[in-house]
């Protein structure tokens, strides 16, 4: 039976990557969670805790494997997913608690229960430690299923809810299959794909208020190796991006240029300024871009508002850089296990306003959300920037880092999942793919393909309705921490009253 469990749990971790890109197959999060579900049964909280764990770097450790292309070495996909899947073996413990005595034997209150704790555990590993690491939460992987019309209600929380749920109920299905109990499986399968089924009956995407004209720019970044010796790969990206512009067809209102469109910052280079300058008096409208500043001795990433006459009217520093991979914390102390920590030269400060900028068109104020790269994958920083007024949705990215790896598409459904959530037009903008526009409705257009130049003019809609989901995201946030604390609680008081042996 232990054999069983950690092969169960291994498979259930991998069946759950396989929900997302580059596969992308949704029904397979829903196995995943089951074979975990049924791996955990009669464990120890040992024995729970190794499940979970095992579980979870089955699933994290191919997710994460942008983090080794990015950094160069293995050792940073093991921490990242060793980190990350603790928590799930942290969660393992609260479930065979909880899965233990009189409530664990009523599925119902399992598939009410389990959920709670899942999601719980989820945003905290998404906001702890150092602003924590939300990729692979469970939502993101239903971007194709009909569970993704809850997002406007209940966000990434309550279409993870709903996956679990129905995650347990096919355990149970299986369970009581096998002891032959007909009866109870069959209305396992009715009441999960009721809750499979029911959401699509749900409406998705309002009427748009009004529509502009964007544009948005793909310029591709260079292999440092094809350089010659006087030339800046900052610079050549920047000239790139010029020329791709150069090739934006019809008359554009707007354009958007990506994350890190100018390494060097317009403002003290006049190289940068001179190229930026270029494009946006040949284009006529404000130019939004990716750049940087640099007090001091650190940086801020900034997606910036450059009008024609070379003033920028609006900026804003991503709020959440990335540990590890724009800063380094504890430097010393991790030096004493790999020198890459050294890669990291200058420290990313983390800026303090919302993500929304205002872009001045020639009749009108446009507001947009801009969420720079990984913080696509922030719940409370996109809907407090759509609660700010955000018609539209700017996703700037850099993934130039990040070779052939599927973080790109993985980005590219978390940008699709905010535009169903917040029934707001999103348009993804990447430096080498992939870029492209998404409905509130979910449906994607003007996609581009990885690692090719492009341009693209397109008419996106503008809407300034709230969903529930933005209008109460910081409640939700709060009543999942609730829940998931207190049903935590239960659990561990089960697992002393009801010891099992420790196997």
């Amino acid at each position: 039976m232990k054999s069983f469990a950690n092969l169960a749990a291994i498979a259930g971790g991998l069946a759950l990557f396989a929900a997302f890109p580059p596969l992308g197959i949704w029904p397979l999060a829903i196995v995943g969670v089951a074979l975990l579900v049924g791996a955990l049964e009669g464990r120890s909280w040992f024995g729970s805790f190794w499940i979970g764990t095992l579980f979870g770097f089955a699933f994290f450790f191919p997710l994460f494997d942008w983090a080794r292309i990015a950094s160069g070495v293995v050792i940073a996909q093991i921490g990242l997913s060793v980190a990350e899947a603790l928590y799930i073996g942290a969660m393992a413990i609260v479930w065979q608690g909880l899965m233990r005595g009189r409530l664990g034997s009523f599925v119902t209150l399992r598939a009410l229960t389990l959920p709670l704790v899942w999601i719980a555990f989820e945003q905290l590993r998404g906001t702890w430690p150092f602003g924590g690491m939300p990729w692979g939460t469970l939502g993101f992987s239903q971007v194709d299923s009909p569970l993704v019309r809850l997002a406007p209600w209940g966000s990434v929380m309550l279409v993870g809810f709903f996956v679990v749920a129905i995650a347990v109920l096919l355990e149970w299905c299986v369970k009581t299959a096998i002891e032959r109990r007909l009866g109870n499986a069959i209305i396992a399968v009715a009441c999960g794909g009721a809750l499979l089924y029911a959401p699509m009956f749900l409406p998705l995407g309002a009427r748009a208020d009004s529509y502009i004209t964007a544009g948005f720019v793909q310029g591709i970044v260079p292999d440092e190796a094809t350089l010659g010796p006087d030339e800046s790969r900052a610079l050549t990206v920047t000239e790139n991006l010029v020329k791709s512009t150069d090739n934006l067809p019809g008359d554009p209102d707007v354009v958007f240029w990506p994350e890190s469109a100018s390494d060097r910052d317009p403002r003290t280079s006049d190289d940068a300024r001179d190229l930026i300058d270029q494009a946006s008096q040949s284009l006529g409208v404000p130019l939004v871009l990716g750049t940087q500043s640099y007090p001091g001795e650190n940086r801020y990433n900034e997606y910036v508002v450059w009008m024609p006459d070379g003033t920028i009217a609006g900026s804003y520093s991503k709020q959440h850089p990335i540990p590890f991979g724009e800063y380094m914390p504890y430097k010393d102390f991790f030096r004493n296990f790999t020198d890459a920590v050294d890669l990291v030269t200058i420290d990313m400060l983390a800026g303090t306003e919302p993500a929304v900028l205002d872009v001045e068109l020639a009749d009108q104020t446009l507001t947009i959300a801009s969420p720079i790269c990984f913080e696509v994958a922030e719940t409370q920083i996109v809907a407090e920037a759509v609660r700010g007024g955000a018609e539209l949705i700017i996703v700037p990215t850099n993934n130039a880092s990040f070779g052939e790896s599927a973080e790109s598409a993985q980005q590219f459904d978390m940008t699709r999942f905010r535009a169903i959530e917040h029934g707001r037009t999103a348009v993804q903008v990447s430096t080498v793919g992939v870029s492209g526009v998404v409905e509130p409705n979910g449906v994607t257009r003007e996609v581009t393909e990885p690692w090719t130049e492009d341009a693209r003019t397109v008419r996106v809609g503008l809407r300034s309705e709230l969903t529930f989901a933005a209008r109460f995201s910081q409640f939700l946030l709060i009543g999942t921490y609730i829940a998931g604390g207190a049903l935590s609680v239960l659990g561990l008081i089960n697992i002393v009253r009801h010891r099992l042996p420790r196997k």
